[in-house]
């Protein structure tokens, strides 16, 4: 099997014009992204808007039906598993086992992708878990049980990360940890696409693609789409820009 290597230089994501039919009717159409290390970019938009599809072509669990580009140097029409190995996707939905221990699904995980104990323990610290290392997942409060699932998310040093709605229903410190994290990733070196509804939130990203009806506009700042629309935040600017689209 031929093997493809990237250089440190090289975009670990280059998209253009993705799209996804359900049915014969259009979820997601024309998205286009350009993403290297150590950058995030939010896909922000409403419920229902394409976001999460998006991220599910680009972690290669989906085929796009129209578009091309590469993700980790592979084919996006066409993912390798060593592609996804480098990927760490974390699903609105939660997706550890309810039944083993918190312990016991890392292992899992790390078993999966040859992760040693140490590295358990590393992100057991790190995260802050260590205490509910033996309490079954399933009982878990949403706060907890998020935090877990980010810590399994990053276990395998994954060098591009795929989140969506991470802090979605969080208590206000619980989302704060995980912005902190993020931004500590982003810095290291990682690759962030983070999915959000939320308008605040979205503020803080350095860029957003701006999801409406299954379309997402050119990469921005938020601050530029609010200086854009002639707004006071990126709340009143995106419902500007909705209505715009609308007319």
């Amino acid at each position: 099997m031929a093997v493809s290597f990237m250089s440190t230089s090289d975009p670990l994501i280059d998209v253009t014009g993705l799209g996804k039919w359900y049915g014969g009717r259009s979820v997601v159409a024309d998205v286009s992204l350009r993403l290297g290390a150590g950058e995030m970019i939010g896909l922000v938009g409403a419920n229902g808007g394409g976001k999460t599809t998006t991220l599910r072509m680009i972690a290669g669990l989906l085929r796009p039906d129209s578009g091309a580009g590469r993700v980790m140097g592979e084919d996006i029409g066409d993912p390798k598993r060593d592609c996804r190995a480098h990927i760490g996707y974390m699903a609105q939905r939660l997706a550890l086992y309810p039944d083993l221990t918190v312990l016991e699904n890392l292992q899992f995980r790390a078993s999966v992708h040859g992760v040693t104990n140490q590295r358990i323990e590393e992100i057991a610290q790190t995260y802050g878990i260590i205490d509910v290392l033996p309490q079954r997942f399933g009982t878990l409060s949403g706060g907890w049980a998020r935090r877990v699932q980010f810590a399994a998310t990053v276990l395998h040093a994954p060098r591009l990360l795929l989140l969506d709605e991470p802090t979605a229903g969080l208590d206000p410190a619980t989302r704060q940890d995980i912005w902190h994290w993020l931004e500590r990733l982003s810095g290291q070196g990682h690759a962030i696409i983070l999915a959000t509804h939320d308008l605040v939130e979205a503020e803080r990203l350095p860029r957003i693609l701006l999801y409406h009806q299954g379309r997402a506009s050119e990469a921005m700042t938020p601050a530029a789409l609010i200086e854009a629309m002639g707004a006071l935040n990126l709340e009143e600017a995106v419902i500007a820009r909705a209505r715009s689209l609308q007319a």
